[in-house]
């Protein structure tokens, strides 16, 4: 099989199939409700000072917590600009890519260092690392791009910075590299720690070669730039390590993961320092990573063999729970975490890799054995771990829909007295009056997400008294759906038929989005009537391939900005029913990232059709051959 041909379809399984989880999560546990952080960081501190005109390059590089976080603010930008609205849930397609991205990059650099032909192996227990969706607080947040970012300018900053020869074009942009790591998130530093540690260490034990030198010196007083001009808070000093015993207790439990002793003994221990069990499964979790170690230092090899890769990488991972342990001590293993976390299992996974591929005879049987009693407990380790997401998740799911209907119900009714009665996450942000003031702005209502922005009212319905359409005529088993609704199930039950005509005038304002609106529809409106858009001369009718019957979809529509229109109702069956909301302002990309989520199950099936077709095509080389020329003749 030609090597690309079985490269693509490797690479197209793994992508497919991860998206597909993760657009399965956003899918079913994703809110567009924005979250905590978003409200300050994303609508009162980029959004509106940009639509404002108030924004300077500047405050690109503004602190976030303790970050400078430059990519995730220009990544943002760009879909508000593109899309016209703020869509958290736009968001958090565009990362769920970015991670498989990154992950993809990693992987097929790790199998470089490794053994080239172990990609395989890698993509497939990255898929099962992170296709659990222990990071899920990533996934369901728009706002965490910075963890993939990181992650993506990291790896590719180590692989040029301890591949490239010191000082040479690949290798500055390893620097540039480092540099959008750091601008990514605060941890992103230690690419340039781990780099310059294989440059002592090749300095030292391999070359001699004062340019490594040099070049070493030069990444370690960047990294002390980097940390010297990390954001201090005081705020914040409370998340840190107090004193050594809680870090070094912080610090097992980052390193040990997915390995943890009982909770009733981490709780019973909390502030002691770590036991011996808990130190012996930081050990396990990270031998191969440091049989590596030991290994590479005792062979020496070649300064442009991609194993210091590998290294180096175990050096980052260090650092990055170094970072956590410090500064979020009290908080180590949350959600958010949890994708830097795995990193350094996929790191010991590539390590193991390497080391059966460098072992020979005897040592080599031993590294598999070894290998394959590390891979069962860590599977064994990951699947424990796993026990507690769907309770996790559903929680999530119930908290974000409560959010939601408070803040819809603010927004409605202006009750600031209820608002700031409500119980601590019953709104998506810990102040109260903050949060109202924020959706009291006139600016910030401009670009909030669909799911709460007000509907259009209309300028006039008719006819305007004893229409077969009257607010709220739904069957009474259709869930409630938070919205302003004219439908055909009345005092007569689905026997009334007739029609309406319900005029908007459209707000300036639609042109930011193009005209783009959703609305939301009920009950049997393609056996009971017809829904129609009217336009001036054009008239568009809303079509459906099945009845939604007693529940709510979504439908988009697009009119002429700064015009007014007509949906125009039409219920000709006395057997029938349907109910439509008023719509409200919906961004460019709304209704295809509402259709991608719609189709996870398509890039699984993608996944797994790309899987089984490399199973077959490996059990019959020739066919494979034919199959592979015939691709690239058609891409040709």
């Amino acid at each position: 099989m030609p090597r690309r041909f079985a490269l693509l379809l490797q690479f197209v399984a793994f992508a497919a199939t991860l998206l597909g989880l993760k657009l399965w999560l956003i899918h079913s546990y994703g809110n567009e409700v924005p979250f905590w952080d978003q409200w300050d960081a994303e609508a009162a501190h980029l959004y509106q000072p940009y639509l404002r005109g108030a924004f300077s390059w500047l405050d690109l590089f503004a602190p976030h917590n303790e970050h400078r976080i430059l990519t995730t603010r220009i990544l943002g930008l760009l879909l508000l600009q593109i899309n016209g609205l703020w869509s958290p849930l736009l968001e958090m397609v565009v990362n769920a890519a970015l991670h498989a991205l990154a992950l993809g990059t990693s992987v097929w650099l790790m199998s470089k260092a490794a053994n080239e032909r172990s990609l395989a192996a890698l993509l497939l227990f990255t898929l099962l690392l992170f296709g659990i969706p222990f990071g899920w607080e990533n996934t369901l947040t728009g706002f965490q791009a910075q963890f993939y970012f990181v992650l993506l300018f990291s790896v590719l900053s180590i692989w040029w910075l301890t591949i490239s020869p010191t000082f040479g074009r690949w290798w500055w942009f390893g620097i540039a590299s480092a540099v959008m790591a750091y601008f990514s998130l605060a941890s992103g530093v230690f690419a340039l720690a781990a780099a310059s540690v294989i440059l002592l260490l090749r300095f030292i034990f391999v070359s001699r070669d004062k340019q490594e030198l040099a070049g070493a010196l030069l990444l370690l007083v960047l990294f002390m730039a980097g940390v010297l001009t990390t954001p201090v808070l005081e705020l914040h000093a409370q998340l840190k390590a107090s004193d050594a015993k809680h870090f070094f207790k912080a610090l097992n439990l980052v390193l040990a993961w997915p390995f943890q002793i009982s909770p009733e003994a981490l709780k019973a221990a909390a502030n002691e320092w770590p036991s011996l069990m808990e130190w012996l499964l930081v050990t396990a979790r990270n031998l191969p990573a440091l049989v590596l170690v030991c290994c590479v230092i005792w062979k020496r090899p070649a300064r442009s063999n991609p194993v210091w890769f590998l290294v180096a990488l175990t050096v980052w991972f260090g650092g990055q729970a170094v970072a956590v342990a410090y500064g979020r001590s009290n908080d180590a293993l949350s959600s958010r975490y949890l994708d830097l976390h795995a990193m350094g299992v996929l790191v010991n996974f590539a390590a193991l890799v390497a080391i059966c591929t460098m072992s020979q005879r005897w040592l080599r049987i031993i590294a598999v054995i070894g290998g394959c009693c590390w891979i069962l407990a860590t599977v064994s380790a990951l699947a424990d771990a796993a026990d507690e997401l769907p309770t996790i998740l559903d929680g999530k799911r119930y908290t974000t829909s409560v959010q939601e209907s408070n803040v819809k119900t603010y927004l409605i009714d202006k009750d600031s007295a209820k608002f700031r009665a409500l119980p601590f996450l019953r709104l998506p942000y810990p102040d109260a009056d903050r949060l109202a003031g924020l959706l009291d702005s006139p600016d910030i209502r401009r670009f909030l997400p669909k799911i709460i922005q007000m509907p259009l009212q209309p300028a006039a319905i008719a006819p305007a008294t004893e229409s077969v359409f009257d607010r709220g005529g739904a069957y009474v088993s259709v869930p409630p759906c938070h919205c302003e609704f004219l439908g055909s199930y009345g005092a007569k039950g689905d026997a009334a038929t007739g029609e309406t005509y319900i005029k908007y005038d459209l707000p300036v304002a639609s042109t930011r989005t193009g005209g783009v609106f959703a609305l939301k529809v009920a009950g049997y409106p393609a056996t009971a009537g017809r829904i129609d858009i009217i336009q001036g001369s054009r008239v568009r009718q809303l079509r459906f391939a099945t009845d939604p019957r007693e529940a709510w979809v979504e439908r988009y529509i697009s009119v002429r900005p700064n015009e007014p229109f007509v949906i125009r109702l039409v219920d000709s069956s006395a057997k029938g029913w349907f109910a439509v909301s008023q719509p409200v302002p919906a961004g460019r990309l709304d209704r295809l990232v509402s259709s991608l989520l719609a189709s996870y199950g398509t890039f699984l099936a993608i996944g797994v059709a790309a899987a089984g077709l490399l199973f077959l095509v490996c059990l019959r080389p020739t066919a494979a051959k034919a199959l592979g020329d015939a691709v690239q003749e058609r891409i040709l």
